[in-house]
């Protein structure tokens, strides 16, 4: 489990640069089919890119960061049984939810929804489940120590909320 977390903590940090990234490309895009004076924007059969392309990859890759951190919520409250990453897990997953139905709208219609609407949203998330990976890392931490110490099946509760 404390490698999953570590690798949460890394994920995260790289999800707010890719949530940066991609907020920019849109942001710029949309800005720039804005302001277009060519003739050819005129035409009825030219092709604009108002960022609805880069909206829905930002949408599939935020995809797969929301889907491991939803996995990550799930195995936490299977494998670490301390009441704090219990508890941070369940809200976790709560969070993590909310922000995958929103993301699922980004995908159903990137036009209506733009990314670098969404984006600072999403980069809230990212912090969020930066501190969730780091205290969930904390507390995996403790676990591990006190199923060393403690020798018998029972789980110590000394260790449980610091």
């Amino acid at each position: 489990m404390k490698a999953l977390y570590i690798v949460g903590v890394v994920l995260s940090v790289i999800f707010l640069f890719v949530i940066g990234f991609f907020v920019a490309e849109v942001e710029s895009a949309r800005y720039m089919s804005y302001y277009d004076y060519d003739y050819s924007s005129y035409n009825s059969y030219s092709y604009q890119d108002n960022g609805s392309d880069d909206t829905m990859m930002a949408a599939i890759v935020s995809f797969f960061f929301f889907t491991f951190f939803i996995m990550s919520a799930i195995l936490g409250l299977i494998k670490v049984k301390t009441k704090t990453n219990k508890v941070f897990s369940i809200i976790g997953l709560s969070i993590s939810g909310i922000f995958f139905l929103w993301n699922l709208l980004v995908m159903i219609d990137p036009g209506a929804l733009s990314f670098d609407e969404v984006g600072v949203g999403f980069a809230f998330y990212s912090l969020i489940m930066l501190a969730f990976m780091i205290v969930g890392l904390v507390q995996a931490v403790k676990y591990a120590k006190s199923k060393r110490v403690d020798t018998d099946s029972v789980i110590s509760t000394a260790i449980l909320d610091s």
